[in-house]
């Protein structure tokens, strides 16, 4: 990709807090906010995709909190597009968001692209945990069940009545 579709960072973003500093960065393809606190290390990111499109999503990032992946809400009012709110979305396309982000990435500190990359690959391929054997089910988890179960018993019994 040429350096003219490469991250380039918008300066004169609003700081709100001393103890961090706000970027904005964008390309042809990607809005990317994020926050660093004052030791410099990604607190928070939102990688927005396939900009200015119906098909614009948004990936974000909190340290402590983990991911969501949003989309924005459909608006009628095509004037405050910005004023739209975000809802949940599903899968995020990895593949292609992975290489737009690589050829794009260039323009981006390294210590910023390398997080972004690394929280995109997490994203596309979460860490599988495994209880241990010996771990107990949730009191919460084990009522739910037990409610199925005897939901879909009393359903079988009431469709056996219905065919005789």
């Amino acid at each position: 990709m040429p350096p003219g579709e490469w991250f380039r960072e918008i300066r004169g973003v609003e700081q709100r807090r001393r103890a961090e500093s706000r970027h904005w960065f964008q390309s042809p393809w990607f809005d990317l906010f994020c926050t660093r606190d004052r030791a410099g290390e990604l607190q928070w990111f939102q990688l927005c995709y396939a900009r200015d499109t119906t098909r614009e999503r948004v990936l974000e990032w909190r340290r402590g909190r983990g991911f969501q992946h949003l989309k924005l809400r459909s608006s009628f009012d095509v004037m405050h597009r910005d004023e739209g709110e975000l809802a949940l979305d599903g899968v995020m396309p990895y593949a292609e968001v992975e290489a737009n982000f690589a050829a794009a990435a260039p323009g981006l500190p390294p210590e910023i692209a390398s997080l972004v990359a690394e929280k995109i690959r997490e994203f596309a391929r979460p860490a599988r945990r495994f209880r241990p054997p010996s771990a107990r089910t949730p009191r919460w988890l084990e009522r739910l069940r037990s409610r199925a179960r005897t939901q879909a018993r009393l359903a079988f019994l009431d469709s056996a009545e219905a065919d005789r």
